[in-house]
């Protein structure tokens, strides 16, 4: 089961309420609502704050989750640099959108996004990389 779709962000605002009209923006034009878990100031960018949130993604299957998530994001910004591995028949989804790569946001305010999507159940993170595990030809490949 995929319930929910993560985001991370850096947001072009002064205060946590000003975070937190943009990500109602945000939710309007994705057609989701979204729900904030965090806001800090970006300790590298104090004109910047760093949020977390999340948005439903209530889907059973990996192609619906890729396919909404997808649709989801492409409301909110474009393009968008996209990774999806399946490791173990577990999908780990993910995006970046940020200006400085040329990202245009439906919803100002917003410079940098990361969305993530795994199955909810325990143990379903992202695989490490082949570089990170030691070798063992026996071992099952990531793909």
């Amino acid at each position: 089961m995929f319930d929910v779709i993560h985001w991370r962000g850096y947001l072009r605002v002064n205060k946590h309420a000003g975070a937190g009209r943009v990500i109602a923006r945000m939710g309007k034009a994705a057609g989701e609502p979204f729900t904030l878990l965090s806001c800090e100031s970006y300790w590298k960018m104090p004109e910047l704050a760093e949020v977390r949130m999340s948005s439903p993604l209530g889907v059973q299957e990996p192609q619906e989750a890729v396919f909404h998530t997808l649709l989801t994001a492409q409301r909110i910004a474009n393009p968008w640099s996209v990774t999806c591995n399946i490791c173990d028949d577990r999908l780990y989804l993910e995006g970046i959108a940020a200006k400085t790569a040329s990202a245009r946001f439906t919803v100002p305010g917003v410079d940098w996004l990361l969305f993530s999507v795994t199955a909810d159940e325990p143990g379903s993170g992202p695989c490490r990389p082949e570089r990170e595990q030691p070798h063992d030809p026996r071992a099952s490949a990531c793909h």
